[in-house]
């Protein structure tokens, strides 16, 4: 008999349920998933699923788990998907999966924004870390709500020994065919950082200056014409600076190749889209504002490229969080 591979998704969110679920439709993986304050209603009822590419469905995890104490009791993982938001200015993600990570396991990040992978190689050096970029349309309210498109790009972020490359690479493909078997798009790069930079293109942009505009959603942001001026040259601050970090052109996922057809390219979205950083805001919960504009930041300042719209927006971002407390 066959074993199954054992995945660990780390983070209850809707990016965790979407791709948990998928994986979880094949018979060669069992997956698991750690949940924190939708613990409850996920252990007890699992997820309400609803994709315009896939279809309904209740989607019940092999094994839910309320903290990763927990899941790394109950079995070794071959792979461990961190789907948590990505704070480093309040936790460390890597030492937060450290529990659940023996010295097989594949970790893969799924993370938004720049320089998230460091924590993991710092913690992690012999471990075949893959950096993740996802493009996808997904939320959760009550149900975990998926538009008609998915694609996950692959990378192995960090430097292996020939030997451990080989045994990472054969682990990556698995993954990678078990998420194409189950109808998401899969690519494996040797370099992923471009598609990363890629998907900061609306991140970097639209996150902070949805936050700023007390709450458009993108279509709106882009038919307001100062609006749209302030998006297309934070974009283009991000363009620049992206080709001149990773010294290569970004891949043109979605045909966005600069600052208007990014913009275009939102504009032809036919539902309301509303950034993860509104939400947060709205809910007066911590943003993703070190991975989305700091760390760029000081990549910018590292490589002398002038970013002062993103060195704004992070400014008025900062402050807006700050005022939570108050």
């Amino acid at each position: 008999m066959e074993l199954k591979s054992r995945v660990l998704i780390v983070g209850g969110g809707a990016i965790g349920a979407l791709f948990g679920w998928r994986l979880s439709q094949s018979d060669k993986v069992l997956v698991s998933i750690v949940c924190r304050s939708n613990y409850r209603q996920v252990k007890l009822h699992g997820y309400s699923m609803q994709s315009a590419q896939f279809g309904n469905q209740i989607y019940r995890p092999y094994r839910v788990f309320q903290t990763i104490e927990e899941a790394a009791q109950d079995a070794s993982y071959d792979y461990v998907i961190v789907a948590l938001k990505a704070l480093p200015n309040l936790y460390d993600s890597a030492e937060r999966i450290s529990q659940a990570v023996n010295p097989q396991t594949m970790i893969m990040v799924f993370q938004n924004g720049i320089g998230i992978e460091e924590p993991f190689v710092k913690r992690f050096p012999n471990n075949p870390l893959v950096s993740t970029v996802s493009f996808v349309s997904v939320k959760q309210t009550e149900h975990v709500k998926h538009g008609g498109f998915s694609m996950l790009a692959f990378g192995i972020h960090n430097k292996l020994e020939r030997a451990s490359l080989l045994k990472a690479n054969d682990k990556l493909e698995f993954i990678s065919q078990v998420f194409i078997d189950q109808g998401v798009s899969s690519i494996i790069e040797q370099d992923i950082q471009p598609y990363r930079w890629q998907k900061h293109i609306l991140n970097g942009s639209t996150n902070p200056v949805s936050v700023i505009c007390g709450g458009a959603s993108c279509q709106e942001m882009v038919k307001n014409d100062y609006c749209r001026k302030l998006l297309e040259e934070t974009m283009q601050e991000i363009f620049v600076l992206g080709k001149k970090v990773t010294g290569k052109a970004f891949p043109g996922t979605d045909g966005i190749v600069d600052p208007q057809s990014a913009t275009d390219y939102i504009k032809s979205i036919p539902v309301p889209v509303y950034t993860s950083m509104l939400v947060d805001s709205q809910n007066k919960r911590p943003m993703e504002r070190d991975v989305i504009l700091k760390n760029p930041i000081m990549l910018a300042d590292k490589y002398g490229v002038d970013v002062p719209h993103m060195k704004a927006l992070y400014a008025m971002v900062t402050m807006i969080e700050e005022s939570y407390s108050k």
